[in-house]
């Protein structure tokens, strides 16, 4: 089986391109984003930060970590590990890559989307749904959870951080790796996520 990088970055940033109903999911949290306090805002870790060539958003990256500015599968940057991860089920590239898309909504409007959306991913378990606040002091929501790929079969998990640049564009923030290989990549990805700033 070959080596798959990227992940459902694309899914939800076609969700929070196009989203703006406010229909609530059932089982889903059900406090609305915009009335929940948020929490402190996050540190950001040691590094240099990649800053985006439009200057939407910047952002720490894994140390060692390779960087892809070209564009590849509409992103604006992505982020992969040099080292293939591998289990039973296959071999995949964990990866942190960031999509931005024009905003039609606010954040709430955004968030709910979202939760519909993923769900229609093959065997979605959530993992992570909550506020967030970035360390510029912009509001920002996390979600993760597990899923199936369709194209190869893998179980994924991800984590993906999504916040309003000037509130013309959605920035989705997206780290994947195979799901049994959680545990390695979790504390990376909630560093550098939670690095975004896009008040620059």
């Amino acid at each position: 089986m070959g080596i798959r990088a990227i992940g459902t970055a694309a899914v939800l940033a076609g969700v929070v391109s196009v989203t703006g109903c406010t229909v609530a999911v059932p089982g889903a949290p059900a406090a609305d984003p915009a009335a929940v306090a948020r929490p402190a805002p996050s540190t950001r870790p040691p590094g240099p930060a990649f800053r985006d060539a439009l200057t939407r958003f910047d952002i720490v990256p894994p140390p060692g970590w390779t960087v892809d500015a070209s564009g590849v599968e509409n992103t604006a940057v992505v982020f992969t590990d040099p080292q293939v991860s591998e289990s039973a089920s296959g071999r995949f590239r964990a990866n942190i890559n960031v999509v931005v898309v024009p905003a039609s909504t606010d954040l709430p409007g955004i968030v709910i989307g979202a939760r519909q959306e993923v769900r229609s991913l093959a065997d979605y378990r959530p993992t992570d749904d909550e506020p967030a606040t970035l360390s510029d002091g912009s509001p920002a929501h996390l979600f993760g959870g597990t899923y199936r790929d369709p194209t190869t079969g893998l179980v994924l998990r991800n984590l993906q951080l999504v916040a309003l640049h000037g509130g013309a564009d959605t920035v989705v923030v997206t780290g994947t790796a195979l799901a049994d290989t959680w545990d390695g990549y979790g504390p990376v990805y909630e560093r550098s996520l939670r690095s975004l700033a896009v008040a620059i």
